[in-house]
């Protein structure tokens, strides 16, 4: 690209994060204090948090319609009279009334002219958001700048990906994100993920301060089982570019005004490429399969990254292997080295109780003692596919669904995710670099999946310290990756939180996040990691009060990514 061309994607977004309260005109005064704060740092682009005009409780429904603010009314208008006044785009997320008595969670980007150049109404609602407020109908847009193709999302529009993927298949290449959480888990994981994965820059602004009216702080710490110091927005706005890295990020707490210069022609559209959307219907569809249910809730699992440093050695070694039934309740890890052989710890996972082993891609099988099932690849008649062994032989497979620069000679693809029924619940083995693509265990959760098994060499670290985590997440799946021993520590068992929002029994204290899962890894040495999971946690897919990760998601926009034209 010419260097002149390149200049004309290059910009300084801001994101601006602040407290609101209560009284609607104060805070108009605040979000345009925090434009005039942006625009002295030389932003071209500010994007503000969600509920800018009213905390997201209310009184009563006619309390909530009185507290939004119209499209084309003075609170807006004055917003954009100071957007234009600077010369700059501003993204922010109010409550918007709409007709028959409805009010939507609404992102609006607002031009340097002061005109209004885009809105796009929240797809998902979170928790106590569903008392008063309704769901968008229709699947975000793309507006175009001076500067490039922008899309907006809020909040737990990130929590899940089909909303920003939408967004970055239909040609975003910058994504504004405004956040009203009060949870540490969108900084650390659902805001930068949504960046690696599209190949995109994200700019996320949050709130700080208290999310609730003072009279109402105690009756929500009740509900939801959380301290009440906790309740306050957890700041940390942030810039991120396409590879998942952080530019710029806010502290955790006061107000602040973050900045990082970008160059949209610095995008990576071609991580977006090999999609399959004919593959996946089903996400667009209302059914949802319940995960089944399953005689254990919880499973030892083994990891041996190791066995494919000395995969002739294994067969002949493990003909005698046998279980021992006890498993071990604390995870253990060993290194891969000359003395522990690929032989010694495919053994040392059977006599750990292990009854779930998962082996790199493309090892041989070994022995396997009754009651244990073994996951590894075969490339077989120009397929590559997952599968699943026992001591009768093999019982499950699953075909590679996307094309991978690493299996150059598979020719023919899976069109479908199909699940394995094990005592611990129904499983989905992934292969190849369909991690890579959200879609993929999505299908493996709407089907009813407990838990997913990926033999897999990941490239890049966000792969890794993103990308799979968020799988775990945003399915609410219990999930087991091996890969051999490399640069990555890329081998992992990860687990779906115990306890939820909205749940004053918690079993445990809440640690900040709202579904990060709970992560196990192998260091990159280490050539066996063995630990326990629990698939049982599948069955309880609400992140929130109402709030269904995988039933609840966005069928609008699912349906964008399910299009025939969408990029493939």
């Amino acid at each position: 690209m010419p260097e002149s061309e390149r200049a004309l994607h290059r910009l300084r977004v801001a994101a601006a994060q602040f407290a609101v309260g209560t009284d609607v005109d104060a805070n108009l005064a605040v979000c345009v204090r925090m434009l005039d704060a942006a625009a002295a740092e030389g932003a071209q682009l500010v994007v503000l948090p969600e509920f800018c005009n009213h905390l997201s409780v209310y009184d009563s429904a006619d309390h909530c319609r009185a507290v939004a603010v119209p499209l084309d009314g003075d609170w807006l208008g004055a917003l954009a009279r100071r957007a234009a006044h600077h010369g700059i785009y501003a993204a922010l997320a109010v409550t918007v009334p709409r007709a028959g008595g409805r009010v939507t969670v609404t992102s609006v980007l607002v031009g340097p002219d002061g005109e209004i150049i885009a809105t796009a109404d929240k797809q998902m609602l979170m928790g106590n958001e569903r008392a008063r407020l309704s769901a968008g109908q229709s699947p975000s847009t793309v507006a175009g700048t001076v500067f490039g193709p922008v899309g907006l999302y809020a909040c737990m529009d990130g929590v899940t990906f089909e909303t920003p993927r939408a967004l970055a298949v239909s040609g975003a290449r910058l994504l504004c994100n405004s956040l009203n959480s009060f949870a540490r888990d969108e900084a650390s994981l659902h805001v930068p993920v949504r960046a690696a994965e599209n190949g995109v820059f994200v700019a996320a602004a949050n709130k700080v301060g208290s999310l609730l009216p003072a009279d109402r702080i105690a009756d929500f710490s009740t509900a939801l089982g959380v301290p009440a110091e906790a309740l306050a927005g957890a700041g940390e706005s942030q810039i991120v570019d396409p590879d998942g890295t952080v530019l710029a990020k806010a502290p955790s707490a006061g107000e602040a005004v973050i900045v990082a210069d970008i160059d949209l022609s610095r995008s990576r559209p071609e991580r977006l490429g090999g999609r399959r959307p004919r593959v996946y219907g089903p996400l667009a569809r209302p059914g949802t399969a319940a995960p089944a249910p399953a005689a254990m809730s919880s499973v030892t699992v083994a990891c041996v990254p190791g066995a494919h440093q000395h995969p002739e050695l294994i067969s002949e070694a493990l003909q005698a292997s046998e279980l021992i039934g006890e498993a071990m309740p604390d995870p253990v890890v060993r290194p891969a080295g000359e003395a522990l052989q690929a032989s010694e710890l495919i053994g040392e996972a059977f006599d750990a109780g292990a009854l779930l082993v998962v082996l790199p891609e493309l090892t041989p099988v070994p022995g396997i003692p009754a009651g244990v099932l073994v996951v590894t690849t075969a490339e077989r008649d120009g397929g590559h596919v997952g599968q699943v062994w026992t001591s009768g032989g093999l019982v499950h497979e699953q075909a590679q669904i996307h094309r991978c620069d690493r299996h150059p000679d598979v020719t023919r693809l899976g069109d479908r995710i199909s699940l394995h029924r094990t005592p611990f619940g129904d499983m989905a083995v992934i292969v190849g670099d369909d991690h890579r693509h959200p879609e993929t265990i999505r299908l493996a959760a709407v089907a009813g999946a407990r838990l997913v098994a990926v033999c897999w060499q990941p490239e890049h670290r966000w792969e890794c310290d993103l990308a799979l985590l968020e799988r775990a997440a945003e399915n609410r799946v219990s999930l087991a990756a091996c890969a051999p021993p490399g640069p990555l520590a890329a081998t992992m068992l990860l687990d779906p939180p115990a306890d939820s929002l909205w749940n004053p029994g918690r079993t445990q204290p809440f640690d900040g996040t709202i579904n990060a899962p709970a992560c196990l890894r192998a260091a990159p040495g280490d050539g066996l990691l063995v630990g326990t999971l629990h698939p049982g946690r599948a069955i309880n897919r609400e992140v929130s009060k109402d709030t269904d990760l995988v039933g609840g998601r966005s069928l609008a926009a699912a349906a964008v990514l399910a299009q025939p034209g969408a990029p493939v």
